[in-house]
């Protein structure tokens, strides 16, 4: 594991939680894997699409912050965890919420760069409170 390596996996986290506080999904659909698996909280789980869906229609993420990151990197996977820290309310709602979890990704490295390919948060604090919507969500 060289140190560019874990760099680069600290720029494409950082990148993630950028697209996700500015919509830029775009740019977030291209950091993550086409088979990408992400469990919320509350223990819903989301694909790569249902996820970027959910950041459209549902959910307002107003800012992301991460605490200190340990990642280790097993050939062409990474493991990474640590805190993550959420400002988000339901679109156009109130009332706005706080969400501290304590977080694993799986990244892969394929075609020159890292996509991540699992999400897991854990929540730290209270859960977030139970979101009504018709999304699809597995």
């Amino acid at each position: 594991m060289t140190n560019n390596e874990v760099e680069a996996l600290r720029v494409a986290e950082f990148e993630r939680c950028s697209a996700i506080k500015t919509q830029d999904l775009e740019k977030l659909e291209n950091l993550m894997h086409p088979s990408l698996i992400h469990v919320h909280t509350r223990g819903n789980q989301d694909t790569r699409e249902s996820y970027l869906s959910y950041l459209s229609k549902v959910i307002e993420i107003l800012d992301v912050r991460r605490g200190d990151l340990q990642i280790s990197i097993y050939g062409e996977c990474a493991v990474m965890t640590g805190r993550q820290y959420n400002t988000a309310r339901l679109r156009g709602q109130e009332p706005i919420v706080e969400i501290e979890a304590q977080v694993m990704q799986v990244w892969a490295y394929e075609a020159g760069r890292w996509r991540q390919v699992a999400f897991q948060a854990t929540a730290t604090g209270a859960l977030p409170p139970p979101i009504q919507s018709d999304r699809a969500s597995k």
